[in-house]
């Protein structure tokens, strides 16, 4: 997130609406994060980067509806009364407005909270839908830079600048399809980015909150598994992988397609992504040499 711009929409807001803490967050699965927080005296003690669930989140409701929130007692207010925020911080009242990204899916909220009720009115969430709109571009233009259009899962780009950071022990499973040329040629390549769609949404569908899908290009892909580093475990992901994106039987076009994985450990195949890379690659010519739709660990070679 461009954290310079985040900050310079709060000072904004703020110099125009008179709140006591001001907010900008983000959705994901279950929970919420602060983005940006500015603090004008409030002495909320959360941080840039704190992460709650959304049930505990004065969003919530924005999450649910995706609307624009005002709430002028939080004391008596059905989604605010039983949070624990409302109590610590003697919260009374709350405005919030959802941030969308250009297609319409819900990035997250832009919000001003104070400790006087009845102080935020339509006003308020006429100016915060303001800046909303002008953030909604900022992360446009920052998911385009970081995900691959075709599947939506992460590119390349942010793999390589982005690796050092997830984690320092894990597994980087790298795999391509079996026979996705046979189904460009037989069906056509609009057939074929269907299926590289549904590849992405199996690879999300299994891995949930617990690891990194990412298209490389064409029909390779990869899956950084931080902190998983037991070979009897990659090996139990890695036959789970096999059968999800093996099986096509109830699909729309009758194809075959399997999948060839080949898997380098960090640190111990490498430190740096390009070597991961390229040792995993070497396992997967070898998976493939071994007949296609199994996998191969890089130091078994």
């Amino acid at each position: 997130m461009n954290f310079k711009v985040a900050n310079d929409l709060l000072d904004l807001a703020s110099s125009l609406i008179e709140g006591k803490f001001f907010y900008i967050g983000k959705f994901e699965n279950n929970t919420f994060t602060f983005m940006k927080v500015l603090d004008n005296g409030m002495v909320v003690n959360v941080n840039d980067g704190d992460t709650i669930n959304i049930s505990e989140s004065y969003c919530q409701q924005i999450f649910r509806d995706r609307e624009p929130v005002i709430i002028s007692n939080t004391d008596t207010h059905a989604c605010t009364k039983k949070l624990d925020l409302t109590k610590i911080y003697n919260i009374q009242s709350y405005v919030g407005v959802p941030i969308f990204y250009q297609d319409g899916e819900l990035y997250g909220t832009i919000c001003a909270i104070d400790n006087e009720k009845s102080k935020f009115d339509q006003k308020e969430a006429d100016v915060l839908s303001r800046f909303a709109n002008l953030y909604t571009n900022v992360v446009e233009l920052e998911r385009k830079a970081k995900i691959d259009e075709l599947t939506s899962l992460y590119n390349r780009r942010f793999l390589y600048e982005s690796f050092d950071s997830i984690c320092k022990h894990g597994a980087l499973v790298l795999f391509d399809l079996d026979g996705f040329k046979e189904v460009n040629d037989h069906f056509g390549h609009e057939v074929g980015d269907s299926v590289l769609k549904e590849v992405g949404k199996r690879m999300k569908d299994f891995l949930g909150n617990n690891g990194l899908a990412v298209r490389l290009g064409g029909d390779e892909f990869v899956i950084v598994l931080p902190d998983v580093t037991e070979n009897s475990e990659i090996e139990i992901k890695a036959s789970s992988l096999l059968k999800i994106l093996s099986d096509w039987e109830d699909y729309d076009y009758n194809i075959r397609i399997t999948v060839s994985i080949g898997i380098s450990l960090f640190p111990r195949d490498g430190l740096e992504v390009s070597t991961l890379l390229k040792n995993a690659d070497i396992a997967m010519y070898h998976a493939k040499k071994s007949g296609k739709n199994t996998f191969q660990f890089f130091n078994t070679i």
